[in-house]
């Protein structure tokens, strides 16, 4: 079962103003965690943890979520993955940094947030991996490759929200390196409705049924500036790939090696309150598709 925290009344040293959810930053034992309280009548906080566990079992590196409450109010505890000494800049302020007039402070719908850009920068020499992280095998070798990854996390748990604030580089002790995935919890249906759920999975309608739902998932990645939408989760993973075949194939090697098993495992640890068995049957209908989706070979 996983753990579910308490957290001492009196614990907040900070309010996070970053972000659209209300976040604390705590100091415990002498280190700091992020507490992010999840929004009412969604399942933010059971997704959030249950996609940092799916990130593991893909072997890359994430951020780590525990269930907590605080004050009667339930939320996921987050330590801080960012160095001693060390510096997170997030996507918005890079990308700023080297296209003129790039909408840093836009959060949704920014089209200058391409697939273009981000691998223009993630290939750059002297952006690196996570020095304590291995990568599986030897294909994958860029920041970009390593994103590539999330980017296959994304397409699987349907993940919405990998905008430009929801990825970054950390900054430490001369050397730059992508930062661990963190930020899931828009995934998985965890905002839909028991009803909704339930419908979806039993409906004889084949453009209200769960199959046809998970093929609408986007990304908040554009292909261009002048494409009127953000890519599919789908899609956008196809396209990176075809920039990068070989790291691919490892993360698509990685995802087809996961026991279903093991999926499920972790959904029978969550604490009967935090999510229904309708939330717990649509979730796991829904990455047994997109994991089908994405090891499908293509025509």
């Amino acid at each position: 079962m996983f753990p579910v925290l308490l957290l001492a009344d009196d614990a907040p040293d900070l309010l996070e103003q970053l972000g659209t959810k209300e976040k604390y930053w705590f100091r415990i034992d002498g280190r700091r965690y992020l507490f992010k309280i999840g929004r009412p009548n969604t399942g933010e906080n059971w997704s959030e943890t249950i996609a940092a566990e799916l990130a593991g079992l893909l072997g890359l590196p994430h951020a780590h979520y525990d269930l907590a409450i605080w004050r009667g109010r339930k939320g996921v505890l987050s330590p801080l993955f960012v160095p001693k000494g060390g510096r997170l800049i997030l996507g918005n302020e890079l990308l700023a940094e080297l296209h003129a007039g790039y909408p840093r402070h836009e959060v949704r719908r920014v089209k200058d947030h391409t697939l273009g850009r981000i691998h223009a920068l993630m290939t750059h020499p002297e952006i690196g991996l996570p020095p304590a992280w291995q990568p599986p095998g030897n294909t994958v070798g860029t920041a970009f490759d390593l994103f590539l990854g999330y980017l296959l996390l994304d397409a699987w748990i349907a993940n919405q929200d990998r905008h430009h604030e929801n990825w970054g580089l950390i900054h430490h002790q001369g050397r730059i390196y992508l930062a661990p995935t963190f930020d899931h919890a828009a995934s998985m249906g965890q905002n839909e409705t028991d009803g909704t759920r339930q419908d979806r999975l039993s409906t004889k309608d084949r453009g209200r049924h769960i199959s046809a739902y998970v093929t609408k998932a986007r990304s908040a990645i554009y292909e261009g500036k002048t494409s009127s939408k953000p890519l599919l989760t789908l899609e956008l993973f196809q396209k990176a790939a075809a920039k990068s075949p070989q790291a691919a194939e490892s993360w698509l090697t990685r995802l087809r090696q996961i026991p279903d098993n093991a999926v499920e495992t972790l959904f029978e640890q969550l604490p009967l309150d935090e999510a229904t068995p309708v939330a717990r049957q649509f979730a796991l209908t829904l990455l047994a598709l997109n994991k089908q989706r994405l090891l499908e070979p293509r025509p």
